[in-house]
């Protein structure tokens, strides 16, 4: 399956949007001063015993915040890198746990003896080509194996394993205070971890011939074309970003659903609206709920929300009808990072998502 990817840049942020089968299922958008995978050496300032936590200057406005199991100490140097961005009166955070992504291998050079290897991959024979591959390579650092390894040449898998021993000594031995490592802008990260066939749009031919040269190192049957029609891209495909910054988000059939996010969690109602069915209400609630299952986790992953989502069904009172719903709703997501509990006699599901990044909300209201 071809997917598109879609790029265009504006004063300070690049907007991605990703497009399976002519419909829209991601979008990320960044600005151009993100801190996050970067790599910085910082000074802790203050420890918070009872927290197991310190707050670190790495060179930024506000000290970031930093947990650890580890002992540490005030006026104490270290490598962090940053795992979420400062919001609005939240300094950034910190982990002492570093990972260096490179396309088919992520490093983790405070981890040794660990070998992990994607579970998308699921030929037994391929798991163990790479087990034996990469088995003696971990007595020293951590390694990941990435789903886009399955059946890559053993000499491209080391060069990229090479590639990342040298970066981590780099990182290392810098003398250099502060940022030692910029983690790739986004539009090389999303080159980089391309996992199926794809072309890329671009609408700035300064980042065009930089995908162009990138690629060449990993993916030389990519297909990157640069727009530079006067309309913009992404009215081109009728996306319109301000759409989901929206809480109510309208369902085909006429029913709705409201997305309501807090510091804490994000709550989804789920409700009939307009949709009366054929006067069979058992049915009309079944259709409604099912449509949302769908509808939400694309918008889930469309506006990047992580952390507890509590979904607020239709009441049904049919057991196969609930069984099928949250069947419904884990298909959706079977490729995401996310855990889902059973209906509850309420109609309420409560699942968690992974983080992995600000949401959109988060990033453009910041």
């Amino acid at each position: 399956m071809l997917q598109e990817i879609l790029i265009s840049t504006a004063t300070n942020i690049t907007q991605i949007a990703v497009i399976k089968n002519s419909i829209l299922t991601e979008i990320t958008i960044e600005r151009n001063d993100s801190l996050l995978g970067n790599i910085y050496k910082g000074q802790i300032i203050r420890v918070l015993p009872g927290m197991k936590a310190a707050f670190v200057n790495i060179g930024l406005k506000q000290p970031a915040f930093l947990q650890s199991d580890c002992s540490i100490h005030q006026g104490q140097i270290l490598l962090t890198q940053v795992i979420k961005e400062p919001v609005k009166k939240k300094q950034a955070r910190l982990t002492t746990r570093i990972s260096i992504p490179s396309r088919y291998i992520i490093l983790l050079p405070y981890s040794p003896n660990l070998l992990k290897i994607s579970n998308r991959i699921k030929s037994i024979k391929e798991r163990q080509r790479l087990k034996d591959i990469f088995l003696s390579k971990v007595s020293k650092y951590g390694l990941i194996i990435r789903t886009v390894a399955e059946d890559v040449q053993e000499k491209l898998l080391l060069d990229d394993l090479e590639f990342l021993y040298n970066l981590w000594q780099d990182i290392q031995y810098t003398s250099r205070n502060s940022l030692i490592y910029k983690e790739l802008p986004i539009y090389l990260q999303i080159t980089r971890d391309l996992v199926e066939p794809s072309k890329i749009k671009v609408d700035s031919h300064d980042i065009f011939q930089k995908i162009n040269g990138f690629s060449k190192r990993f993916i030389n049957t990519l297909d990157i074309e640069y727009y530079s029609e006067k309309r913009p891209l992404f009215d081109l495909y009728s996306i319109n970003i301000n759409n989901l910054l929206e809480s109510k988000v309208t369902l085909i059939s006429g029913g709705y659903i409201i997305m309501e996010s807090t510091e804490s969690m994000t709550t989804i109602d789920v409700n009939t609206g307009s949709y009366i069915g054929e006067n069979n209400l058992t049915e009309t609630i079944f259709k409604t709920n099912s449509e949302a299952a769908i509808t939400i986790a694309n918008q889930l992953q469309l506006r990047s929300i992580s952390g507890i989502i509590i979904i607020d069904f239709i009441d049904m009172k049919n057991n196969e009808h609930k069984k099928q719903v949250l069947a419904i709703l884990k298909q959706a997501l079977v490729d995401d990072y996310v855990k889902i509990s059973n209906i509850s006699e309420l109609g309420l599901v409560e699942m968690t998502r992974r983080y992995t990044r600000d949401s959109l909300e988060q990033i453009l209201c910041r």
